[in-house]
């Protein structure tokens, strides 16, 4: 339980440096380099880069809460 709530207090932390930012264009920019190299897809323009940033945070905590919620439903039925 506490390493949901620091997941979800981190990822926000991230963001509010990512939207104040604090974070750097270049640090982020090199993060989604290499994770759009890794999928196939192209890298976002230097002006997108922050938003793209927090889509992906933003898709990252609802796939990990699918994924828990699922985890939490499966066992409570079979239980």
């Amino acid at each position: 339980m506490i390493g949901i709530i620091v997941f979800h207090v981190l990822m926000a932390a991230v963001a509010l440096g990512i939207v104040a930012r604090i974070v750097p264009a270049q640090l982020i920019s090199g993060a989604l380099g290499y994770l759009h190299t890794a999928i196939g897809i192209t890298t976002p323009r230097p002006e997108q880069v922050r938003m793209i940033a927090l889509i992906w945070m933003g898709s990252t905590v609802v796939i990990v809460d699918g994924c828990l919620l699922l985890l939490v439903l499966i066992a409570y039925l079979v239980h």
